[in-house]
């Protein structure tokens, strides 16, 4: 019988796969056996780390999906390039004996790795090896490189790197061994698991082939390959996380020596175990790495959907996040609590359409607990009701890493308080009942539901509302009396939150009249009735407030502490500009004026990359436009000497036209645009400069709000108006400029309202948010 066997077009895979030719020819010369050269993906990409296109497999698919199609009947690779586990209907043959397994540099002109230039240049397409390398010798920068052997032997001449790193095996099979500068021991550098050793993959079904080949099977290599791929599968290792393994014969069984790291290692961990199972060595080698590297992993609750209900410790903990695993219903501004850097992943789930499995999520907080020091899994309402958390914190105990449970308000409770319903009251209920409504096939949960009819307590059904029609024909059945009080909150603690009340026998029609959409929670019993007395009507309507930067807003914040429901929109934000100050320019210095908060934040970051401090200020007099920049002066430690009675840019160019003469030399910082009027004033008289401090970009949002649902819009700034208004639409425009009370901060944002065209203006008195509030309170008279 003629086999086809299939092999990469390198001149090193054709050498090892003509190996196995000649060994199978020998062997069994009654058949013969052909090969036929595959071009794979990792051949045609050379420009590109391994990583950044796919990592294991990438040398190997073209081949698998031939063998599987019956066109050739088996694959040469080499095994270390291989995923853990073969494509779906293949198998890996029992392992022959394996190469030189060790890595080796090449070096240019030095003759060992301690010999190597301080700041020396080596090249490698692997990240095992260059962290590793780095942790020997951190001052070494490495370069990515890749091609076949030949290739990289002549980039390394052409770009003069110092060397490169390659696997022993390869440069013996091709007999390039005399170029090899230095071996490198597993102490000095753990190979890639089962480096040396070639992969021969056939199909499941090919019990004769498979016979043929293992013939040649080497007892002590498939030990050592056991223990090094078992390591690496149950590691999870990928070509984004560097990861090594090497198993030697020793006189007493084998020794292992292992590492693993995160992606960008700054987290590496290494350990040496001896024994006689290779499957035990892998086990004990995986529980020592994990030790070494697991973080911590917090299953915080997030509350019912108002941000501001989540704890403080959860708060504080998700602050510190170096991932962040979060579901459906968080809202955006608790993952705006999270640092710069922090991984922030999306598992939601909703009906009929799941991001992840359930264990795929377990997976996922296992691998990045070893990746991160604090992972923080975010669920809505509290981690254990119904939110499957228990089953993540099981998971994470069998795999031995910490996990802290954070508490959170559920909406069992949550979203019937919110609605002014107390799911217990004397002499009303006892007690509370909590359900979810539906089980993991999206059916009618197999509810007691005779019970729950004839009960005392109050009922709550959580994740129910497409099953409320079900719900409440069992309760009638089952002889609920069918004017038993309900309720239905929609999105609860949200600024969507919506409740329609009704008795058992008419609460489906209502909920359906009033459109309610999940999430909702239904509370059936006597205890809705205490909803009257206790809740003031539902306020759907909004105030608006604009604002630059991505921080909350002061005036959104102190509207929110006095009940108003407020959605912010960030019209702007703040690019800080890199205009150098020098230590001789600012010494001709006599006046500093500042009209901003974000003038004062570059200025400062202008002194800080200048290496300049406070003491450099020491004979400049400091102005301010008003109280709010006088306090971010403040912060800073310095005390402003000159501000106007009566902020504004009017006021303070009255007051700088008496304070300077014309040998004077101010710094203006402020923004790229605005001010032309104190530089008009001021250059005739003094001498005037302005230092570009920042700019204040445009940013695209959305309005998705109708007129009626809208009490008022607040603005701190002239460009706000501006962009705000350029987001309506040109057909409701009209109808937004006539009706909506608009709340200016002070005179400039009060001539860019007029000028859009603004029918209802209010001015603060000054330019404070507490004077605005008092003018937003004033729009609802």
């Amino acid at each position: 019988m003629k086999y086809i066997i299939g092999s990469r077009g390198s001149r090193l895979a054709l050498i090892q796969t003509k190996y196995v030719q000649e060994k199978l020819a020998k062997a069994y010369p009654e058949h013969s056996f052909e090969i036929e050269v595959i071009k794979t993906k990792g051949d045609k990409i050379q420009n590109k780390p391994l990583d950044k296109i796919g990592g294991k497999g990438l040398f190997v698919k073209e081949i698998e999906e031939k063998i599987i199609s019956g066109e050739i009947h088996m694959g040469v690779h080499s095994m270390k390039d291989m995923p853990s586990t073969p494509a779906k209907g293949l198998v890996f043959t029992k392992s022959w004996k394996r190469e030189d397994p060790r890595d080796v540099l090449i070096l240019r002109t030095a003759s060992n790795l301690s010999d190597l230039r301080k700041g020396a240049v080596i090249g490698t397409g692997s990240k095992r090896r260059a962290f590793q390398l780095l942790k020997q010798r951190p001052d070494l920068k490495i370069v990515n490189i890749r091609g076949n052997v030949d290739t990289r032997l002549r980039k390394m001449e052409e770009q003069e790197l110092d060397g490169i790193i390659l696997a022993a095996a390869g440069l013996k099979r091709l007999g390039m061994q005399d170029v090899i500068t230095q071996y490198l021991e597993p102490e000095e550098m753990i190979s890639a698991p089962a480096q040396g050793v070639l992969a021969l993959e056939v199909r499941e079904d090919q019990k004769e082939l498979q016979q043929m080949l293992d013939v040649f099977s080497d007892e002590e290599t498939m030990n050592e390959v056991c223990a090094e791929r078992n390591f690496l599968e149950q590691m999870g290792g990928s070509c984004h996380t560097p990861a090594g393994a090497r198993c030697q014969k020793t006189n007493d069984g084998y020794r292992l020596d292992a590492m693993f790291g995160n992606e960008d290692g700054n987290k590496q961990a290494y350990t040496k175990v001896y024994g006689t199972d290779p499957e035990a060595l892998a086990k004990t080698a995986v529980k020592n790495i994990k030790k070494q590297l697991e973080g911590i992993v917090y299953l915080i609750g997030a509350g019912p959907g108002d941000p501001e209900l989540i704890t403080v410790k959860g708060k504080e903990i998700l602050k510190k996040a170096d991932c962040v695993i979060y579901d459906r219903l968080i809202p955006q501004e608790l993952l705006d609590e999270t640092k710069a850097g922090c991984e922030c992943i999306y598992v939601g789930k909703e009906n009929y359409h799941h991001t992840m499995k359930q264990e795929q999520i377990n997976e996922l907080l296992a691998e990045k607990a070893l990746q991160y020091d604090i992972v923080v899994r975010l669920k809505g309402g509290d981690p254990f009701v119904f939110g499957r958390g228990g089953e993540e914190a099981i998971y994470l105990a069998n795999q031995e890493i910490h996990c802290e449970v954070i508490p959170g308000i559920s909406s069992c409770i949550a979203a019937a308080e919110l609605a002014g319903i107390p799911v217990t009251h004397r002499g009303i209920s006892k007690g509370f009942r909590v359900v979810t409504a539906h089980d993991r096939r999206n059916q009618l949960s197999d509810l007691n539901f005779a019970s729950m009819a004839k009960s005392e307590e109050t009922l709550v059904f959580l994740m129910g509302l497409t099953k409320l029609e079900e719900i409440t024909t069992n309760l009638l059945k089952k002889g609920m009396n069918e004017n038993t009080p309900v309720a239905v909150i929609s999105n609860a603690a949200s600024a969507k939150q919506k409740t329609c009340t009704a008795t058992l026998n008419m609460i489906q029609e209502k909920a359906d009249q009033e459109k309610l959409s999940s999430p909702a929670v239904i509370v059936v019993g006597d205890v809705v009735k205490l909803q009257k007395e206790i809740q003031k009507p539902e306020d759907t309507t909004w105030h608006l407030v604009t604002k630059v930067g991505d921080q909350p807003s002061k005036l959104a914040q102190l509207l929110k502490d006095h009940g108003y429901k407020i959605k912010e929109f960030q019209t702007g934000e703040i690019s800080y500009k890199k205009n150098l100050i020098s230590k001789e320019e600012l010494a001709k210095v006599t006046y500093l004026i500042f009209t901003s908060r974000y003038g004062v934040h570059g200025f400062m970051k202008q002194m800080k990359a200048a290496n300049l401090d406070l003491r450099n200020l020491y004979d400049k007099k400091i102005v301010v436009v008003g109280e709010k920049t006088k306090d971010v002066l403040m912060e800073y430690g310095i005390v402003a000497d000159l501000m106007p009675k009566e902020a504004g840019e009017v006021h303070l160019c009255k007051l700088m036209k008496q304070e300077v003469n014309k040998d004077d030399v101010i710094w203006y910082c402020k923004g790229i645009s605005g001010g032309e009027i104190l530089k008009e004033t001021l250059e005739s008289v003094c001498q005037i400069k302005e230092k570009i401090m920042y700019e204040n970009k445009k940013v695209i949002f959305d309005v998705h709000l109708q007129i009626k649902d809208i009490k008022s819009i607040s603005f701190t700034c002239a460009s706000s108006v501006r962009r705000f208004f350029d987001q309506i639409k040109k057909e409701e425009i009209k109808e937004w400029i006539e009706n909506i009370p608009c709340i200016s901060i002070g005179e400039k944002t009060t001539k860019q309202l007029k000028k859009v065209g603004v029918k209802h203006i209010l001015e603060a008195k000054d330019t404070t948010y507490l004077s605005m509030f008092d003018k937003i309170k004033e729009s609802m008279l």
